[in-house]
């Protein structure tokens, strides 16, 4: 395999010339080593879990804050991103791979080698982006791509067709996409379908003010013929009770308005998200007995960053709607497909320097929503150096036992760039639980938690 990929990527090499093409590599090459007194909690999606569809939960299963012996880890992670492109001398055509390797952890069993892990290598990127004939300020981008929504929703990658044009401070998008992972024949009589997705996004450029996003998406998911044991949720969805064989359909539309700006050295932006839609199941039965469920829920998102001469300072508000009573027949949690939560300044709850390994990966804690004040302050010690702190307050939207409060974060970093495309960097947290930290652990009494990441970065 590793012959045959010497060779294609020498021929594409020699060819280049004669086909006017510009083949160039990009990479992301980042050791990440971290150490957690909780590591359990830092590798546990439970309280959001990207993708998963929280609907009708009580409670906030699956996570235990209360230190354990053995609970602290330390370990060193890889994950190298290469990215190739493809141009022709027109720019009216490109190609574009993108790999993942790695995301695994040093001595890993299996971690670092090909030895079937499915997680060591990530097909992440494959489309084809090209001028529309008869309309240059048109372009269609087909396969395998970055999405490029709102990164509250969906910032991922997904596969379809996108249709993007741009003419003077207007321009607009129209994207299809297929999340198709089921199949027939597979001896359950289990099939996906339904399972598309359709965006609008139109975004303009006011002269002299900011630059305004609106954008709606419309997802609907659908699975049949599966049998659920009666008071057992569907694995990953935290829904309630179902009853015998299920057909499920989750109609969701999103209605987004966001926006950036800059006034002076002061630089603001928003979002606001609205979320409506229906999720049917069928001949199965959800708690209270209803068959059906209306969605109604939203996020709201402000922050502003002043820039001095050498510093910065940011300050934000982030709120996700939850739902209070899983028998109403309302889902009013705020949901999403699939996004990136980095950028707050944490280190314990949200990100850091991987895009995976964190406590929450969505702007949402399970069907309880998010309530978060945040802020933080980075100074530039020099052209290379620089320090920040950041603090956090995360409560849930919703109570849970009567408790909303999962605690503040207060986290530092410090970063050094090497060389021009090498920086190395590390962050430290520390999460002082509140009462809903105490009530989540066996024994009512949580743990406070720190976790420290460093990493060696090459980027080209």
């Amino acid at each position: 395999m590793k012959k045959i990929l010497v060779a294609a990527t020498a021929a594409l090499a020699l060819a280049t010339p004669a086909l006017a093409f510009e083949v160039k590599w990009g990479g992301d090459f980042n050791n990440r080593f971290s150490y957690s007194t909780q590591a359990d909690l830092s590798t546990n999606t439970a309280l959001s879990g990207e993708g998963n569809n929280f609907v009708n939960v009580s409670a906030l299963p699956g996570i235990d804050t209360k230190k354990e012996k053995n609970d602290s880890d330390f370990f060193g992670e890889i994950k190298y991103r290469l990215t190739l492109t493809g141009t022709d001398d027109d720019k009216k055509a490109k190609g574009v791979l993108g790999f993942e390797f790695g995301g695994r952890k040093f001595g890993q069993r299996n971690g670092l080698d090909f030895g079937g892990d499915d997680n060591i290598f990530e097909f992440r990127w494959g489309y084809v982006d090209f001028e529309v004939p008869f309309d240059p300020a048109s372009r269609l981008m087909v396969g395998l791509m970055p999405v490029g929504y709102n990164k509250f929703l969906w910032s991922d990658n997904a596969a379809g067709v996108k249709w993007v044009s741009k003419r003077g401070n207007l321009g607009y998008s129209l994207g299809w996409f297929r999340d198709d992972v089921g199949n027939t024949g597979n001896g359950g009589g289990v099939k996906l379908e339904n399972d598309d997705a359709y965006a609008l996004d139109v975004t303009y450029t006011i002269e002299g003010g900011p630059k305004l996003n609106a954008f709606g998406i419309y997802l609907e998911e659908g699975q049949e013929g599966s049998e659920i044991t009666v008071g057992t949720p569907p694995v990953g969805t935290g829904v309630g009770t179902f009853a015998g064989t299920w057909d499920t359909m989750d109609q969701q539309l999103w209605l987004g308005l966001a926006g950036e700006g800059q006034v002076g050295a002061l630089f603001y932006g928003f979002t606001g998200i609205y979320l409506t839609g229906e999720i049917d199941a069928g001949n199965g039965t959800f708690a209270g007995g209803e068959t059906s469920l209306d969605r109604e829920a939203w996020l709201a998102n402000a922050e502003v960053t002043y820039k001095f001469d050498k510093a910065r300072v940011k300050a934000g508000y982030l709120y996700s709607t939850g739902d209070d009573d899983p028998t109403d027949g309302d889902v009013e949690n705020f949901a999403n497909i699939d996004a990136y939560m980095g950028g707050f300044g944490s280190v314990v709850v949200f990100d850091s320097f991987a895009d995976d390994n964190t406590l929450v990966s969505a702007p949402f804690i399970q069907d309880k929503g998010l309530n978060m004040p945040y802020v933080a302050l980075d100074y530039d010690l020099n052209d290379k150096a620089s320090v920040g702190v950041s603090g956090l307050y995360i409560l849930t939207a919703e109570d849970v036992a009567d408790e909303d409060d999962l605690g503040i974060e207060v986290a530092a970093r410090a970063s050094y760039k090497i060389t021009k495309n090498l920086t190395t960097g590390i962050e430290a947290g520390y999460l002082i639980g509140g009462d809903l930290w105490d009530e989540l652990a066996s024994d009512g009494d949580g743990d406070d938690v720190f976790r420290t990441d460093a990493s060696i970065r090459l980027m080209f």
